[in-house]
């Protein structure tokens, strides 16, 4: 388990629901709780560490479909091919 994994639970969980209320709005969410809704990712950060501090929260893009973004560890110079 990840540290986040009951925020996320709780954003798939109720991922319907939100999209009819906050589609394109980020989520601010802490245990099983939607905290507030935002216009930018700014926002809901700036939001997250005023009232929870230095802790992890969850702050998601309510949208119908996940962009996918794959870094290759060879890319990134994580591991080293001999030639």
């Amino acid at each position: 388990m990840t540290r986040l994994d009951k925020e996320l639970d709780f954003y798939e969980s109720n991922l319907a629901e939100f999209l009819k209320h906050y589609k394109g709005k980020y989520a601010l969410i802490k245990n099983e709780e939607l905290i507030n809704t935002f216009t930018t990712e700014e926002e809901a950060y700036s939001e997250g560490v005023k009232e929870f501090g230095n802790i992890p929260f969850l702050i998601k893009l309510i949208t119908e479909t996940e962009d996918v973004h794959r870094l290759p560890a060879l890319t990134l110079g994580l591991i080293r091919v001999n030639t």
